[in-house]
């Protein structure tokens, strides 16, 4: 049937079609480590066009403090292909799963609202953003099942020691409004401040304090970008027939920076820069079909590239990867390591593997991914399908392998975390231990560069992000706020390679008049008093014993109101026409019997009822001192 597992439960799987006597499995889960199965069964999610079309059938497992939704369409319309379609981690610290309400689903059917739940993982920690997804049981007390073994699970979680915690956090790197991330197929970190795209239209450098982005060069369909900072050199592969293009990294933003084209690069399907000797010799590698050419590199008056081996692969190159002083090059589902350094015979990896020792596949192990040095004697290969262990002499090494929830489309690694990309999610494995670690649900997943930690997710906004490790001391570049719906707009300067991605004058001043109806915020442009002295603080009680007998008129008692003595005027217009009386009244005769106010008020608050000129300072201050 072709049933896909690890070649250590393969012995352990059950005949297919699978006995009745054997579909009755006992379900439990481990009380410390949490691995097991605690549920599973039938359930549906929305349709991809929306819940308004109707629901799909899946089958949902919780195993290993995972939700797992596996394919399992209607007999009648298809079979059922297995496949997993969302994984959701119960160890995200934003997880959850609650029932629902009418508005959280207004096109579902009335009838069907007591039998929907939905579950919430995180995406972005910065800005914060979540997945949620629509979940239908067959009936209301298979939901509240689901739901009471999904809390339960959490809270086995919680009470973990240690709590897992995650080893990745996103944040979102630019603003997803600006128009070419849609078109983007790779990127790279230059230094703190900017940033290398490479889309179809051409190879563009993004300033992230400034907003100002600069076009580099004549290349189109930039498809792969390098960075070799000991050489201070950008390397592009771009091109209909793909070619390599080196460009100085201080001439970026010069309108001349066309670059130097390594003229025997034409049909370039593979790259990778680094160094050897010990880190100090900047080194890049080209793949041409079978051939293979290395260069070192330097800046200087002569070219920026000097070859200094060339290698011939028994197949097309499918990857290639910079081990120590030793090239690994992946060809024709095998790896091979070539020394840079002499002259020696290539090492293989993997040609000893024997098959009845993998994992029973179709199509075989598949593309030759690429490599991950564990230490001096051991490896780890990566394949299509699954990820092997070897030693130094190319064996196996250890008995289990990892396999990958979905087909790959990219990886990265940075010791000792392994994260491999799909269509539908980010799953991160510790390849010491051999552990999936980590799952990031999210939607159209493209890696941009080689180390995995810059790429592209999302359908309706295009978001480039940040892959952060929880323990690093800071990013890798500096992160500009961000928020969504910024309204800028990209402006092309009297310079055709210079861009600003800005707001325009007149969405700023609409943005300002918007940020003023809110009073918070208006209250928060209002700049605190500067250059004044506090002399002293007057309440109603405060002072001499005659202010405590100051009471409201008679009159002005029967008319029911707390106000006594002179008003606050409501504006400037009326305390100018309040100035005559409060400078006869309050300054001819005695503090105690003149000066009438608020018993609740204070002096320094009834001062910014009057105007500036109503009194001099000498005489406000003789008036405080009496007091």
């Amino acid at each position: 049937c072709g049933y896909f597992c690890h070649s250590t439960c393969a012995p352990l799987a059950p005949p297919c079609p699978v006995p009745p006597d054997l579909l009755r499995t006992a379900l439990g889960v481990h009380p410390e480590t949490g691995t097991g199965t605690a549920y599973e069964g039938f359930l549906s999610v929305p349709r991809p066009s929306g819940v308004r079309r109707g629901w799909q059938r899946v089958y949902a497992a919780l195993s290993d403090s995972r939700l797992l939704l596996f394919d399992a369409p209607e007999a009648r319309a298809s079979p059922a292909s297995g496949a997993l379609l969302q994984v959701l981690d119960l160890r995200d610290p934003q997880f959850s799963a609650s029932p629902v309400l009418a508005s959280d689903v207004i096109h579902a059917q009335p009838r069907d609202l007591p039998r929907i739940f939905r579950v919430t993982a995180s995406q972005l920690a910065v800005p914060p953003a979540t997945c949620t997804v629509l979940l239908l049981a067959d009936s209301e007390a298979e939901r509240e099942r689901w739901l009471q073994v999904l809390g339960e699970l959490q809270r086995l979680l919680q009470d973990a020691r240690p709590r897992p915690r995650p080893v990745y956090a996103l944040k979102e790197a630019y603003d997803n409004g600006l128009p070419l991330l849609s078109h983007t197929l790779c990127a790279a970190i230059l230094d703190q401040e900017r940033l290398a795209l490479g889309t179809e239209e051409g190879l563009f450098v993004i300033h992230l304090h400034t907003n100002d982005i600069f076009q580099v060069g004549e290349c189109r369909q930039v498809q792969r970008l390098a960075v070799s900072a000991g050489a201070g050199l950008l390397v592009a592969l771009c091109g209909r027939g793909p070619s390599v293009r080196l460009f100085l990294l201080a001439e970026l933003e010069s309108g001349e920076a066309a670059g130097a084209k390594i003229a025997e690069s034409r049909g370039c399907q593979a790259l990778v820069a680094g160094r050897i000797l010990q880190a100090r010799t900047p080194v890049l590698c080209v793949a041409v079909k079978r051939q293979v050419l290395c260069y070192q590199l330097g800046p200087g008056p002569g070219p920026w590239h000097h070859r200094i081996r060339e290698l011939q692969a028994p197949a097309p190159v499918q990857s290639l990867g910079l081990l120590g002083d030793r090239l690994c090059v992946g060809a024709a589902g095998a790896f091979a390591l070539y020394p840079l350094l002499n002259e020696a015979a290539p090492l293989a990896l993997g040609a000893a593997l024997v098959p009845e020792e993998l994992p029973p596949t179709r199509g075989g192990l598949g593309e030759a991914l690429g490599a991950v040095e564990l230490s001096l004697s051991e490896f780890l290969l990566l394949f299509a399908a699954v990820g092997v262990y070897v030693d130094g002499a190319g064996r196996r090494s250890r008995a289990h392998e990892l396999l990958w929830p979905a087909v790959p489309t990219g990886w990265g690694y940075s010791a000792p975390y392994l994260t491999v990309f799909s269509d539908n999610a980010l799953d991160v494995f510790d390849v010491r231990r051999a552990e999936w670690v980590q799952t990031v649900p999210l939607k159209k997943v493209r890696p941009l560069n080689p180390e995995g930690s810059l790429f592209l997710y999302g359908t309706e906004k295009v978001r480039l992000t940040y892959l952060r490790n929880r323990l690093a001391e800071k990013d890798e570049f500096d992160i500009p706020d961000l928020t969504d719906n910024s309204r800028r707009q990209l402006f092309r300067t009297k310079s055709k390679r210079r861009f600003f991605f800005r707001v325009a004058d007149e969405q700023r001043l609409q943005q300002r008049r918007e940020m003023l109806k809110d009073p918070f915020v208006r209250s928060k442009l209002i700049s605190q008093p500067t250059n004044f002295n506090h002399l002293v603080h007057v309440g109603p009680t405060d002072g001499k014993p005659g202010a405590r007998a100051l009471s409201p008129a008679p009159g002005e008692k029967g008319r029911g109101g707390r106000t006594s003595g002179q008003q606050r005027p409501h504006s400037f217009s009326e305390a100018s026409r309040r100035t005559v009386s409060v400078s006869s009244e309050g300054l001819g005769g005695d503090a105690n019997s003149t000066v009438k106010r608020k018993p609740w008020t204070s002096l320094s608050s009834e001062s910014v009822s009057c105007p500036q000129g109503s009194l001099s300072p000498a005489t406000s201050l003789a008036q405080v001192s009496r007091w």
